[in-house]
């Protein structure tokens, strides 16, 4: 990729599993952002997707350079290219991904606990709608949709609209059905899914009392387990997952059963895992998994982001190798560490 955000130019191989790692605002979830951005863009409008995952248009995810954006922002994927450039004075998309080496694309973003909440006030406020419903007929129902509609087309706090459309697609792409999981030492859960509405009913059974609660009663750490596991079980088959920071809400060992779980959907389904991660507790147990056979070590890529304000204030990226015994080498940020702790 050329010109996207901090990325001046960038070229990086994936694997199944990826996982970009690195101090803040080193360009990882801009990095993420673009692949789902350019594969998702095969068919669906650049400019209205761009506005969903950012709230900004192109000039606002252009590369700066005194102030000034740069063009041709290039996002390329095999041989599939999504190209944006300064046409009369004027960002255009001029070239979109022919293909995509993924079925789908399905975006896991680094607040989606908060999205799901806020998504949440859907249900409420349609089902105190619908009590009018009968009076008002269809236009009842019509109404409804154009609300969501007009939700999706607000750039409100982005990514919003698409985590939420990407559940939906997952969960509502077959017949309907009730799905349901249990997770050991973190609870269970069922969701329902309705195809009619853009509604998502959810319960969680206390894993201790078996008590029946409502999501805004659970655990935020068990919550993300219920919003992960059920899509990834119904996405299409080699379909693109991105999460942003799946250690959030979690303690070491509930960050380790998370990323057990995500490789064994990886493995089962041919998906394509590409994340960010601060926890190296993630990256471990990664390696445990290739030290036990479940991952070879080609199935997996660590890169490891950089920026230097005074030399070059653009993305970096260098590989961090993953070995047939599990180890992983280590990075920068864990010798400066043990280095003040110790």
């Amino acid at each position: 990729m050329r010109n996207w955000r901090c990325i001046e130019d960038l070229e990086l191989e994936l694997a199944k599993v990826n996982v970009i790692v690195g101090p803040n605002s080193t360009g990882k979830s801009s990095f993420v952002y673009a692949i789902y951005f350019a594969s998702k863009s095969r068919n669906r409008d650049p400019q209205s997707l761009l506005l969903q995952l950012y709230g900004y248009g192109p000039d606002k995810v252009a590369r700066l350079v005194d102030g000034k954006p740069q063009f041709p922002i290039s996002i390329k994927i095999d041989n599939s290219e999504l190209l944006i450039e300064l046409i009369e004075g004027k960002p255009s998309v001029t070239k979109i991904p022919r293909a995509s080496p993924w079925a789908g694309e399905f975006l896991f973003p680094s607040r989606r606990i908060s999205y799901f909440q806020v998504a949440r006030l859907l249900p409420r406020i349609t089902s105190e709608m619908l009590k009018g419903v009968e009076r008002a007929g269809l236009r009842g129902f019509t109404f409804i949709g154009e609300l969501f509609e007009s939700l999706k087309d607000l750039p409100l706090l982005p990514p919003f609209s698409l985590f939420v459309e990407d559940q939906l697609s997952a969960l509502t792409g077959i017949k309907p059905q009730s799905i349901a999981g249990e997770m050991k030492n973190v609870g269970s859960y069922t969701i329902t899914a309705h195809i009619l509405l853009p509604l998502i009913g959810i319960t969680f059974k206390d894993p201790y009392t078996e008590l029946q609660l409502p999501p805004e009663l659970a655990p935020d750490g068990s919550l993300d387990f219920m919003i992960l596991d059920p899509i990834m079980k119904m996405v299409p088959e080699g379909s693109l997952i991105v999460i942003e920071e799946p250690e959030i809400h979690k303690n070491p060992k509930m960050v380790k059963d998370f990323a057990e779980l995500v490789v064994r959907h990886v493995l089962e389904r041919g998906l394509t895992l590409i994340g960010t991660t601060h926890s190296d507790i993630f990256l471990l147990t990664l390696g445990k998994l290739v030290e036990k056979g479940i991952l070879k070590p080609r199935d997996v890529k660590v890169y490891y982001f950089t920026r230097e304000k005074d030399r070059s204030p653009w993305t970096k990226a260098s590989e961090i190798k993953v070995y047939e015994n599990g180890t992983i080498e280590g990075w920068p940020d864990i010798d400066e560490v043990v280095v003040h702790l110790f």
